[in-house]
């Protein structure tokens, strides 16, 4: 495997998590009330996706079911988002359980590929 195709997995991973993160921690804060530049969040955050799932696609020796895995959790959580977003919906328990697969399943992926990674160094 290519180092440096896992180092550019690997960060395109972490820039999706820490976006996603920042999204989902100022809609708990203020569900009801969100800031008006929330939907170019939402986009960022959906093209981060976009790219991240096509350079694994350009890359698909580094496909791995944790990966994918990874991006299935991230589309349920992008969903619930929208949706509490969209809807001012007070009620983030479905959001926080998503998120809360989704941070674990991130800590997995990016475990697995830091010892990938030092494996090649």
């Amino acid at each position: 495997m290519d180092k440096y195709r896992l180092i550019e997995l690997l960060n395109n991973c972490n820039e999706l998590f820490h976006k996603t993160n920042s999204l989902y921690q100022e809609t708990v804060n203020d569900p009801k009330n969100p800031s008006p530049i929330v939907s170019v969040y939402l986009s960022e955050i959906y093209a981060l996706s976009e790219k991240a799932k096509l350079f694994l696609a350009m890359n698909e020796e580094l496909a791995h079911y944790e990966i994918t895995s990874l991006f299935n959790f991230w589309n349920d959580v992008y969903f619930e988002l929208k949706e509490v977003i969209e809807q001012w919906d007070r009620n983030t328990s479905w959001l926080y359980s998503k998120f809360e697969n989704y941070k674990k399943q991130h800590e997995i992926v990016e475990r697995m590929l830091k010892d990938q990674i030092q494996q090649l160094n």
